[in-house]
């Protein structure tokens, strides 16, 4: 047994080497192969992103030259740098005018502006406002200085003069307390067109909106005021810039209708984004100098390539023109945004390129390089070819994944079921050799009886008859015994073979209980046991075979004696139960556990009790019993409970069913 179990071991440790080992080498290759194919994946997907960088970069910088081609063809019309001229490209946010080593912005070269100052400051009208406001600042002479600003304005030729005597005129009115007849002149000098300014371009119309709203009146005419100076002009001078802003937010303040309020908060927030704009639009003058220089280092080579230079928050992008003909160098200046939406909008591009970017300002490590063509500016990707190859890469480990799951499924499927296959054999073979060692006892008890009583009656031990011929009983007792373990075992290897044969004939089952009580008195009596049988009498003849169901019923009682422990009394009844027979064996005994119960006609399966242990067994009695009964179409039931004892119940169908 320990040489066997020593050889068992050895083929299980075999069989674990031979499944796991070949496993973990898949499992190896497979996660080896998966890290190389997204390291490729990941190189792929750098140098797609390298490759589409740079593409979308020639794109854009194609559309930039072009926008400053066409703007540049437009500006050498140009008379004078105007904040009031509509650009070509809705992308560009202003083009100026380069001077040396610094830029003019569009509200810097305005000659209306410098002819409404020499008007404002020529002899004749500025005498007459002098002499004005030394009545009304130094002498307080309110009504006086009115009328000499009425004066003024009566003779004032120019329209910028005469709107600048009226709004002085409104003032005095005011402090001389004819607020009806200020306000009468400050809604006049609303209605002045927003190109009427004074000497610091901020139009005249403003002021008097101002002061219109302090009054609380006209809140309706100023919001219009401000809707066409915002529409009147692309750039606004600061000066202009922050009035106007002022202006808006008394409105907000003010306004006596939501509706007019909310308005004027649209308003608000368009000269804001207009203040930024303007702030970021002096910084970059001031920064001239930096980029001119990184312009000019960018169109040292011989091709003289282009350069935008990203600039700002918001963000630009900024670039120099050569000046054409005659005509002064120009500093070009695109919303970054703007020509990112007019890329995406374009429908070539976008079958190109269909995938999500951005473009990225600064100096961050984040995106992708546009080409040496642009400096300070990125490319970031959301959803581009890139995000397909990791999308791809994804689909490829989960493919490589599944299959290395499919393939060690397969295996340890296949493992399980040999593995299974292995402990049965071992089972089996356990099982084998304790029915080889239980058979052999069960064969030697009978046989040591038999010689030892045969042998007595040979040397004429014992004189006395009735002693002789207990000795014979033993001697044919113990045969039986043996003819039964054989039978056991015989009927055993037939039914393995499928050989077994059960002859049918019509039979009392009462004479068949009788039989088997006959059979069983002696060795029962031997050991003490007491059987009672119980017949139900009219039960009708039933097709059996008659030596079969008695080997059925006497391996039933066998067991019965065997495992009746302290106890000595044993049931065998026949009677009827609906239209079936019903033969019962009962003990007293061990009893079998719950679980036990499933088992117990298993070949070979002994129940793994210390009460048993002492019990011999081949552990065929009861599969012997199932394989009769299902025969002659019908089924064993068991109950019991541990510790009190067993019902064994063979049920018969009754009738010519069979």
């Amino acid at each position: 047994m320990a040489v066997s179990s020593r050889s068992h071991r050895k083929q299980i440790v075999l069989f674990l080497l031979a499944v796991i080992l070949p496993s973990l080498v898949l499992v190896v290759f497979t996660l080896r192969m998966i890290s190389q194919e997204r390291e490729l994946a990941q190189k792929r997907m750098v140098d797609e992103r390298h490759r589409l960088g740079s593409e979308i970069g020639q794109h854009l910088l194609v559309r930039l030259e072009k926008i400053k081609l066409q703007e540049s063809s437009a500006a050498a019309n140009w008379t004078q740098l105007s904040a009031q001229r509509d650009y070509v490209n809705p992308e560009v946010v202003l083009i100026g005018l380069v001077e040396g080593d610094r830029i003019l912005l569009p509200w810097e070269e305005n000659k209306k502006s410098e002819e409404f100052r020499r008007l404002l400051n020529s002899s004749n009208f500025s005498r007459k406002i002098q002499l004005a406001e030394k009545e009304e600042f130094v002498k307080k002479d309110f009504l006086r200085a009115s009328e000499l600003y009425r004066q003024t304005m009566n003779a004032a030729k120019e329209p910028v003069q005469r709107g600048y005597a009226r709004l002085l005129l409104a003032r005095a009115l005011a402090k001389a307390g004819r607020n009806k007849e200020a306000l009468s002149h400050y809604r006049r000098i609303l209605a002045l067109p927003s190109r009427v300014t004074d000497e610091y371009g901020i139009p005249l119309s403003l002021y008097a909106a101002g002061l219109l709203l302090d009054a609380g009146v006209e809140h309706g005419e100023v919001l219009e005021c401000i809707r066409a100076e915002l529409k009147a002009k692309r750039w606004l001078s600061p000066a202009e810039f922050y009035r106007l802003q002022e202006v808006v937010e008394r409105l907000v303040k003010t306004a006596p209708e939501e509706s007019i309020k909310d308005t004027a908060k649209d308003y608000q927030r368009m000269i804001n984004e207009h203040i930024l704009k303007l702030e970021q639009a002096l910084e970059l003058q001031g920064d001239f100098q930096k980029i001119a220089f990184a312009a000019k280092q960018g169109n040292q080579g011989e091709r003289n390539e282009p350069v935008w230079i990203s600039y700002g928050e918001i963000p630009w992008l900024v670039s120099l023109a050569p000046p054409l003909a005659g005509a002064q160098p120009l500093l070009f200046v695109v919303n970054a945004k703007d020509i990112h939406a007019s890329l995406r909008q374009d429908s070539g591009f976008s079958e190109t390129f269909p995938g999500e970017f951005h473009f990225v300002a600064g100096e961050s490590s984040e995106g992708e390089s546009l080409g040496p063509n642009f400096r300070g500016l990125k490319i970031s990707f959301a959803e581009s070819e890139g995000t397909a190859l990791s999308k791809q890469w994804n689909f490829q480990r989960s493919f490589y994944l599944l299959a290395l799951l499919l393939v060690l499924s397969v295996t340890l499927f296949g493992a399980y079921l040999l593995w299974r296959d292995v402990l049965r054999d071992v089972r089996m073979a356990e099982m084998r050799s304790q029915f080889v060692s239980s058979v052999s006892h069960e064969l030697k008890t009978p046989l040591t009886a038999i010689r030892m009583f045969a042998e007595t009656l040979r040397l004429g031990r014992s004189k006395d008859l009735k002693t002789q011929a207990e000795y014979l009983d033993t001697i044919v007792s113990e045969s039986q015994r043996l003819t039964r373990l054989l039978n056991n075992v015989l009927d055993f290897s037939k039914i393995e073979q499928g050989k077994r044969i059960y002859r049918l004939e019509p039979t009392s089952l009462s004479e068949i209980i009788q039989a088997s009580a006959r059979a069983m008195k002696y060795p029962l009596s031997q050991k003490g046991f007491e059987l009672k049988v119980y017949v139900e009498e009219g039960l009708p003849a039933v097709r059996v075979d008659q030596d079969a169901l008695e080997q059925a019923i006497l391996n039933l009682l066998n067991n019965a004696m065997k495992y009746s422990g302290e106890s000595h009394e044993i049931d065998l009844r026949l009677q009827r139960r609906d239209d079936k027979a019903l033969i019962q064996v009962s003990d007293r005994g061990v009893g079998i556990g719950p679980r036990e119960q499933k088992r117990i006609f298993e070949k070979f399966y002994r129940v793994s009790m210390p009460e048993n242990e002492r019990i011999v067994g081949t552990g065929l009695g009861l599969t012997l019993v199932s394989h009769i009964v299902k025969a002659h179409g019908g089924n064993i039931e068991v109950e019991s409970t541990p510790g009190k004892g067993s019902t064994f119940s063979i049920c018969l169908p009754l009738g010519s069913k069979q």
